[in-house]
Formats: structure tokens, sequence, C-alpha cells
């Protein structure tokens, strides 16, 4: 019975990750296509209004160092920067493109910001961090084929992935909350935490390395791995998902 759950979820998840690749390509399908001519230049991009959060999009590539001076610059293909778009909304900073982006050398945004209590990436974009991120508070939020991966430090990280993407965090903190779906994965293996609540559905994975207390919750042919053995385990498995040391 465990076997056919499992190969259910699977089908499931195959199923749903056709539908968002068919959905991001209808998407596509309605902006421009075009390629990079080659010549890298570097502009810097006004910052009007402050921002806690950082939102990236549609396959660009951001750079986040922490720094007391708030600042964007953009690297790119000199005949893209038209269509790279930095906008401050309600206190988040929305990177994206109007166009598909063919055949390029760069198209990075670097961002710099004393702190922040967001980061979130979708449709194919990644995220990076250039030395560590000493946030007190950060929720790291993926999907659509998007990637984050950063080092921190933090008193709580909250993580969340979804439709195939990931999360890679490098560091520390105190507690950590964690959730995939659809086939994400959340590694959270060279991240010591102390207390870590998880929960994993649809086909998605989650490494965690807490050594105090750790709740866990697996389900849908997911899994969660912890790298050390906490201290006290509570653990819930259910619809082929399983809680294990890796």
């Amino acid at each position: 019975m465990t076997k056919l759950i499992i190969q259910i979820t699977k089908l499931f998840v195959i199923a749903l990750t056709v539908l968002l690749l068919q959905s991001c390509m209808n998407s596509n399908w309605n902006r421009e296509t075009i390629s990079g001519n080659g010549n890298i230049v570097e502009v810097s991009r006004t910052v009007d209004k402050p921002f806690q959060a950082v939102k990236a999009q549609t396959g660009l590539d951001v750079i986040i160092r922490q720094d007391n001076n708030v600042s964007i610059k953009v690297e790119a293909d000199e005949n893209l920067l038209d269509h790279i778009f930095t906008e401050v909304k309600d206190g988040e900073l929305i990177i994206h493109s109007d166009a598909n982006i063919l055949n390029y050398k760069a198209k990075k945004i670097y961002v710099c910001a004393p702190n922040l209590n967001k980061i979130s990436s979708s449709s194919g974009a990644s995220i990076n961090s250039e030395k560590t991120l000493d946030f007190d508070n950060l929720e790291l939020e993926s999907s659509s084929g998007s990637v984050i991966d950063i080092t921190v430090k933090s008193n709580y990280l909250s993580c969340e992935s979804s439709s195939g993407s990931s999360i890679i965090a490098k560091g520390s903190a105190k507690s950590i909350t964690t959730e995939s779906s659809s086939g994400s994965t959340i590694d959270l293996e060279n991240l010591i935490a102390e207390n870590g609540q998880s929960s994993s559905s649809s086909g998605s994975s989650t490494n965690v390395n807490v050594t105090n207390e750790l709740k866990a919750d697996a389900s849908s042919g997911s899994s969660i791995h912890f790298v050390t053995k906490p201290s006290s385990l509570i653990k819930d498995e259910s619809s082929g998902g399983s809680v294990s040391s890796k």
C-alpha cells in the first residue's frame, strides 16, 4: 500500500511539474525574446525608497551583500539594461525582466542593504549571498524552479520551497522552520540550528542539522533527513513520507 501511495505521489509531482512548465512557457510566449550583445556594462540604480525584502524573478541572477550603505548595481549586456527592472513596492525590492533573455554574458544584479527580513525567488531566478548575512529574523521563499543559496547567521530562519525550486543555506541559527512541497528541496545540512520544525510533502526533500529538539512531519512520498541526531526527535510519517538520519 505504501509503495502504491509513493508511486501515485510521484505521478502527481510529475504532472504538476509539467503543468507548471507549460504555464511558464505560456507566460514566456507573451514576452519578447532577446539576446545579449556581448558588451558588458555596469550601471548603478537609484534607490529612492527603503526596503526590507528582496524578490528576484524571471531568470535573473541576484547577489546580496550586507552593507550599511544601500545600493543596487546591474552588470549585464548593454542592450539588456532596459529590460531589467529594479523597483521598490511596499518595502520590497522587486527585480525582474520583461523579456526572455538568451545568449547573454551577464545579467547580474548586486544588492547591498544593512538588514533584510525576507528573500524570495521565482521563475528560474537565482539568489546568492556575498559573505555571511547577519540578519536577526529571515524568511526564505523559493518557487518555480528558482534557487536561493546563501550563508546566514540568524536568530530565527524560515524556509519555504515549492514547485521544483531549491533553498540552500549554510551558517547558523537558533531556531529554524522549514516547509517543502511539490518536488522542491531545502538543504540546511551545513546550517547548525538549536531547534527546528520541518514539514515536507509531495515528493520534496529536506536536510536539516538540528542539535536540540526537532519536530519533523513528512508525507506523500517526501523525506526529511537529519545530519546530527537531535537530543529530542518528534516525528510523524504518513503516506510514504520518511524521517531518518542521513
